[in-house]
């Protein structure tokens, strides 16, 4: 495939269609194929899920707790200190503050100043006058200001504490502190992490024609780039030593995408006798209309749509 898109393992510039372009799910346009840097970015927030959830399953987690982060938490850990990997790691702790969830039960998990329980993310940063004015120090948890299951923070007239208590979340008494992954289920998965990463974009009308069991690969995927309009045709800057004009019409009109396959006299000629061998009815509309019209006419679980992507693969193929 990245011979065929982009022009060999060397070639620069010229691509047929953009790598984000295919890395988009198939529902949005794209075939569904996955970054590296998306995974290895989502690998490693599972590393610091873990780091957050702290449940005494790894070494590594106890090691990081106890020797590097000590009083401190990831949070509000110095960036610059560390390894490389480390550093590397804590450089997607905005990306991990998106995902997580702190819901409040007894207070004896979170740090008061360090944790991002409030909206506001680590107190201690957003507010550093904070432990100076309420008295409070920087180590304590939060259930120093809980009490009987509702807040109770000091009385103060400085405006960052009242700031801070008008936008306090709600607590759930009955539990203990719990840090839950934006998710259904509230647990990290890969997949869920992706997402996060890789922001969905909206659904194009088109998807269900090129996928389905009825469907060949082969015919979908040259579909798919008569869609997109990035079959080779010689305007294109990737066709190498093209004509001046349309071959058949003796470079009477360009060559262009609109033109071979549809106002092309050979190429109206080859669709006429192959819609009236297989009967098929198309509505000879422009390119883009017909494909509204088709992905309105067929859904993805009907076989005349998978008759539809073969047809015009075969067709296309032929053409092109």
């Amino acid at each position: 495939m990245r011979k065929f898109l982009w022009q060999g393992s060397t070639g620069a510039g010229n691509a047929k269609v953009a790598w984000d372009q295919l890395c988009q799910p198939k529902v949005e346009g794209g075939l569904g194929l996955r970054k590296l840097i998306t995974i290895n970015q989502a690998l490693i927030l599972k590393q610091l899920w873990r780091l957050l959830q702290n449940d005494g399953t790894s070494i590594w987690v106890d090691w990081i707790q106890h020797n590097r982060l000590r009083n401190t938490t990831i949070w509000t850990f110095n960036r610059d200190t560390g390894s490389w990997g480390w550093k590397k790691m804590l450089k997607l702790i905005p990306l991990l503050q998106r995902g997580v969830v702190y819901k409040v039960g007894d207070g004896l998990s979170f740090k008061l100043w360090q944790d991002i329980w409030h909206d506001r993310g680590p107190l201690c940063l957003t507010y550093p006058r904070g432990p100076a004015v309420t008295g409070l120090p920087l180590s304590l948890t939060l259930s120093s200001v809980l009490q009987r299951n509702s807040w109770c923070w000091p009385a103060s007239t400085d405006t960052d504490i009242a700031e801070i208590i008008s936008q306090l979340p709600p607590t759930y008494p009955t539990a203990t502190d719990t840090i839950c992954w934006r998710s259904t289920s509230g647990t990290y998965t890969i997949k869920s992490a992706i997402i996060l990463i890789q922001p969905s974009n909206p659904r194009v009308h088109w998807h269900g024609l090129l996928q389905g069991k009825f469907k060949i690969a082969r015919h979908g995927f040259i579909l798919w780039l008569a869609i997109l309009e990035k079959l080779s045709t010689m305007d294109k800057p990737w066709v190498q030593g093209g004509a001046n004009g349309c071959v058949f019409c003796e470079g009477q009109f360009n060559e262009s995408h609109e033109h071979l396959f549809f106002k092309c006299w050979y190429s109206n000629r080859c669709l006429t006798i192959l819609n009236n061998r297989i009967k098929f009815q198309w509505p000879y509309l422009e390119w883009q209309r017909g494909i509204t019209w088709a992905s309105k006419r067929w859904r993805e679980s009907s076989s005349e749509c998978g008759t539809l992507s073969n047809i015009s693969g075969i067709g296309l193929s032929s053409l092109g």
